[in-house]
């Protein structure tokens, strides 16, 4: 088994529960790669998972896919767009994953759910009541 489908193989609290086995001391951010990963992407809730994206005015989301994949129109990874937040929603974890953007060379703050926008808070909760949000 490669080590992307070791990682997909888990979810969240695998990887809360082992830090050491799903962290790389040469790569600092192997870590939160691997949390964000494990929610909604893994294998238990791929086919079921909600990818979401939203630019500050509009709320999309779609089972599965990707984010080039399904919102073509508002997303693309050649160019780094600092009011579009994305993530997923994990039906059988009952976890959201955010990504806030971030301009290329900027510190990046303590995360958690109060560093999302007051409005996409709002939404996720309508979207995905009882979800537990994890920010990265």
């Amino acid at each position: 088994m490669n080590w992307y489908k070791k990682i997909l193989s888990q979810n969240y609290q695998d990887i809360m529960d082992n830090p050491d086995t799903y962290s790389d001391p040469d790569d600092p951010d192997h870590f939160n790669s691997n949390r964000y990963f494990s929610i909604g992407q893994n294998d238990e809730g791929e086919k079921e998972s909600y990818c979401w994206i939203w630019n500050g005015r509009e709320f999309r989301n779609r089972i599965g896919g990707t984010h080039s994949m399904n919102f073509s129109d508002i997303f693309s990874w050649q160019r780094e767009d600092p009011n579009i937040y994305r993530g997923w929603a994990d039906p059988n974890q009952k976890l959201i994953s955010a990504i806030i953007p971030r301009i290329s060379g900027q510190v990046t703050p303590a995360l958690g759910p109060s560093s999302l926008p007051t409005k996409l808070r709002v939404i996720l909760n309508d979207y995905f009541p009882g979800y537990k949000t994890k920010v990265f």
